[in-house]
């Protein structure tokens, strides 16, 4: 063959070998900008998936204890299940891990155990910055017992955490880690309510005679219609609607939550990369421990004390878990409970002649409720008109003289239409209460203040708090409770930013600072108990549940005979 032609045929594979690459390069660049990826992400992924073998740590990686690992995929071409990957490298709970500092054959009772947990993202590489949202919990699946972790799990900032547990319980026990949030879902949400402090949305009707306009509300209102003023003049509280332009202020009848609308607009303030962090509550896995029997006791309990009729107990810094669960019992660190049955006739003669007023939202009302079915010969009052969730409700016993009274804390609320006329101020309320050593006062409110800013929620609770200073002066005697917030369940973003726990727990955390001077107050924690529960958790928690905390009530109020 002449050299000629030989050059020729070289030629002519050089251009088929830089068209293919050519083309190579074009498609990867078009799937990577379908799937949101950089190109290099693409080489970092292809490079990821040729591993045979998941590069979780070994032996030789600082590790005092067997590693727990997420069940690997039957494919070692594992991709994880987004339906666009997001750029940023997201803390996954399927990747995720932890272990036990110094594993041990077996425990004893009252033993702590320190579980190290190691955030990975989803290309399983370990996170080198923390800010994820964990919660962590140690139950017996035969024992009917389950609790949280002493205290908040601790971010070293560096992608571990530690969790710390004291064993309550003997016998087979697991310990099971959850993965919350990610740390860019957290910062997601973060920026969000920095930028939007007020979501949500509401509405008000105005209406005479046949005219009905429905109208924007809000607690904060930026609009280009005229305003109505409904700030509060006692306590300052505010609250605004858009005014319709043939109807007054006053024609204002009815309130809403519009959960469409808000859900909406506060799913329109994240970014379409942000959608992608928010992932449901995923439980990473559970390691399985042997607490042995003891021969001196059956539990392991933090406080040989009795609950006493009145106890101080805002404390903005709760260093133990609040308690566990054994055979679906609540067990207090703080003190010992007194297991009382709300049916018996000794509950109902330690409650004659209490008035009992619960403020706030459905999560305290479901205290109300329990306590009309169980507590013998009680009835509720039928009012006509009144919406059953926001109140006012009235349930009394004639034989025991028991009262029992219900009403919604007042804007913002997300219920169902309600009558304005029955929309009253909780401090307001409390300032009217003729109040005596047989008045019971229970306070919550967290849920609806979830979508506002957390100085929209201090101001709440300033108000109320002056409100039961001013009560303790002419009542002393009086107890007032404040139910702190509930773990819940919700989905995405809108639902992680308006409703989710990470929010909730900073407002919680709030109500403990503002109420901590507060005398006779005692906070009933409840997030322990409906976030470890074996029932699960949602925003009205099991039977059971509202069961432990009436318990819990009811063992401040009743003295041990």
């Amino acid at each position: 063959m002449s050299h000629q032609n030989i050059y020729s045929t070289l030629f002519r594979r050089r251009n088929v070998f830089v068209f293919l690459l050519f083309g190579s390069l074009l498609l990867t660049c078009t799937m990577c900008s379908f799937f949101n990826l950089s190109p290099m992400d693409h080489v970092y992924r292809a490079i990821h998936l040729r591993q045979h073998e998941v590069p979780f740590p070994t032996s030789s990686d600082r590790l005092m204890g067997p590693l727990f690992t997420q069940r690997i995929p039957d494919s070692e071409f594992y991709i994880p299940n987004y339906t666009m990957p997001p750029k940023t490298r997201v803390t996954d709970a399927r990747r995720c891990v932890f272990y036990i500092e110094n594993l041990q054959d077996s425990y004893n009772l009252c033993d702590k155990i320190h579980v190290i947990i190691e955030a990975r993202d989803h290309f399983n590489y370990q996170k080198r910055k923390g800010g994820d949202y964990f919660r962590a919990k140690v139950y017996s699946i035969t024992s009917l017992a389950s609790e949280s972790t002493d205290g908040e799990i601790v971010d070293h900032e560096n992608g571990t955490y530690s969790a710390f547990f004291t064993l309550r319980w003997s016998g087979p026990t697991y310990i099971e880690v959850k993965l919350i949030h990610s740390s860019e879902a957290i910062t997601a949400i973060n920026r969000v309510q920095a930028i939007y402090p007020v979501r949500m949305a509401y509405d008000g009707k105005f209406q005479i005679g046949d005219i009905i306009h429905t109208m924007r509300c809000h607690v904060e209102l930026s609009s280009t219609k005229e305003l109505c003023n409904y700030t509060d003049v006692r306590t300052g509280e505010p609250w605004f609607c858009e005014k319709p332009i043939d109807l007054p202020c006053t024609a204002l009848m009815l309130h809403r939550g519009n959960l469409n609308k808000g859900r909406i607009d506060t799913l329109s303030k994240f970014t379409s990369e942000e959608r992608l962090f928010f992932r449901p509550k995923t439980i990473i896995g559970a390691i399985k421990i042997f607490v042995n029997t003891s021969d001196e006791k059956t539990l392991c309990e933090e406080s040989p004390t009795i609950c006493q009729p009145i106890l101080h107990s805002a404390k903005a810094d709760q260093q133990l878990a609040s308690g566990f669960y054994f055979n679906d019992s609540w067990h207090s660190n703080d003190c010992r409970l007194q297991n009382i049955d709300v049916q018996s006739i000794s509950t109902s003669k330690c409650l004659t002649n209490k008035q009992f007023y619960f403020y706030g939202d459905s999560t305290v009302r479901q205290w109300f409720e329990y306590l009309v079915q169980y507590l013998p010969d009680t009835s509720q009052i039928d009012i006509p008109g009144v919406n059953a969730k926001g109140g006012p409700l009235i349930a009394k016993s004639e034989k025991y003289n028991i009262k029992l009274f219900y009403r919604h804390h007042a804007y913002p609320i997300r219920n169902s239409w309600m009558r304005v006329e029955d929309i009253k101020w909780t401090a307001n309320e409390i300032d009217q209460i003729n109040a005596d050593g047989n008045t019971v006062i229970c306070i919550n409110m967290f849920a609806h203040f979830v979508p506002t800013s957390i100085d929209v929620y201090r101001r709440r609770l300033l108000t109320i708090k002056s409100a039961l200073l001013r009560l303790f002066k002419r009542s002393p005697k009086t107890l007032v409770f404040f139910k702190s917030a509930n773990t819940r369940d919700y989905h995405g973003p809108e639902g992680s930013v308006n409703y989710g726990d990470w929010l909730a727990l900073q407002l919680d955390q709030e109500m403990r600072l503002v109420m901590d001077c507060v005398p006779n107050l005692t906070i009933i924690d409840v997030w322990d108990m409906t976030n470890c529960h074996r029932t699960g958790e949602v925003i009205h928690p099991h039977q059971l549940v509202i069961r432990e905390e009436i318990n819990v009530l009811l063992s401040f109020i009743c003295r041990p005979t």
